[in-house]
């Protein structure tokens, strides 16, 4: 548990690795279920992914903002659980040729409680455990073959963090506002409200094609703005409050010059 006391640990999960012991706290999950012990100062530590190994990784093509062009239909496209890292983690550019671009999209994330099919979007609240950052790493490229979405399920091309948000603290995630930062300059400004497709909708979308399990992320598409094409040395921040911040680094591959 986060807290501004630090982090306290939670001794009633059981498991050997810390995405077991994520799906048991989102199965038993309360407000009231804080750790005994005296809390670790934050300096003391380092955050890991809040969700270390996902089962899969949906990221919806969900557009915001007043200069979304005309409806587009909603799809999804999946990473993988290798594309995670946390807060103060290294995105590695994938070794493509110059030709290519990568761009980060600043993102809210579903984590998910499940199983969830067929969600109706009424309901779409009992299938949410959690939010978190998300840092969405898009290549631009050829697209011939759809070579832009397999390059973009690269490692580490999918930061997750600082933490996870519990529903229970935020009775209304369309009034959430996702900001970023590259290099220290503004790159994007959204409201989670101004989306072409609410998160009900989204929701109801992924599930209808494919079943959500505990632990399973999805982001929730991007909005407008000016991320540039990342270079090695860049750092990205990602803020969405009252979650926190998620800032990463950026390391392109080492090439011998022509």
């Amino acid at each position: 548990m986060l807290d501004g006391q630090g982090v306290t640990p939670i001794d009633s999960l059981e498991g050997d690795t810390p995405q077991e012991k994520l799906l048991q706290l989102i199965e038993i999950w309360h407000p009231d279920i804080a750790g005994t012990t005296t809390p670790i100062s934050l300096t003391s530590v380092r955050l890991l992914p809040p969700v270390p190994w996902p089962g899969k990784i949906l990221v919806t093509t969900a557009r915001f903002g007043t200069d979304t062009p005309e409806p587009q239909p909603l799809l999804a496209t999946l990473k993988s659980p290798e594309s995670v890292i946390g807060p103060g983690d290294t995105i590695h550019l994938p070794d493509a040729d110059s030709s290519w671009q990568f761009v980060p999209q600043a993102m809210l994330g579903l984590v998910i409680r499940g199983p969830a099919k067929n969600v109706l979007a009424n309901d779409w609240r009992s299938a949410v455990f959690g939010y978190t950052c998300v840092v969405d790493v898009m290549a631009r490229g050829d697209q011939q073959f759809g070579r832009d979405f397999w390059l973009a399920k690269a490692d580490t091309l999918g930061p997750l963090g600082p933490c996870i948000l519990t529903a229970d603290e935020v009775p209304d995630p369309s009034l959430l506002r996702a900001r970023s930062w590259q290099n220290g300059a503004s790159a994007q400004d959204f409201g989670i409200a101004d989306a072409s497709h609410s998160i009900p909708e989204q929701l109801q979308f992924v599930t209808t094609v494919m079943s959500l399990h505990s632990g399973d992320v999805v982001a929730c598409g991007t909005g407008p703005g000016g991320p540039l094409p990342l270079a090695d040395g860049d750092h990205v921040e990602v803020e969405i409050e009252p979650i926190g911040r998620l800032a990463v680094k950026i390391a392109a591959p080492v090439r011998s010059a022509p």
